[in-house]
């Protein structure tokens, strides 16, 4: 194992990791346009990528454990500033911050449209909730009000 092997594997990560930013983009893409089956698609590529880098973080980790560093990422960005290719490990990292950062937005869509969704079927189910109401002890009261389109 040696330098190269590294470097190999960084390589590799930034290649998986540009691919992931592009599915992440696919992704939000197909939620906006609630497109399921593209969504399902993009997914399993997702899976796949995620754990390809996975793998390729423990063989990084093991092999710096074999040179006798610790597996951290300190140790990892020092290793490969003595071995000439830091530019590389930081350009993985500024990366994996963009994957992260598109992954918080798409969480954020999948949370918003959880959101619509349980608000439309509160109303189909004919719920509104109400604003608190205080009680005679000081408290709080929420009252839920019903009226079913149904009975409508």
């Amino acid at each position: 194992m040696s330098d190269k092997s590294i470097q190999s594997l960084l390589e590799k990560d930034l290649h998986n990791a540009e691919s992931l930013a592009a599915l992440l983009l696919s992704e939000r893409d197909q939620l906006a346009s609630r497109d399921i089956d593209a969504l399902n698609k993009t997914l399993m590529e997702k899976a796949q990528l995620l754990a390809a880098i996975e793998g390729n973080d423990d063989s990084r980790r093991k092999m710096l454990a074999s040179f006798g560093r610790s597996a951290d990422n300190n140790s990892l960005r020092d290793y490969c500033d003595k071995a000439g290719f830091g530019t590389l490990y930081e350009a993985l990292q500024r990366r994996l911050k963009t994957c992260a950062d598109l992954t918080d937005i798409n969480g954020a869509i999948v949370h918003r449209s959880r959101l619509s969704n349980r608000h439309v079927l509160d109303i189909m189910q004919g719920k509104s909730a109400q604003s608190s109401v205080y009680t005679s002890q000081g408290g709080t009261n929420k009252q839920i009000a019903t009226r079913a389109i149904a009975k409508a």
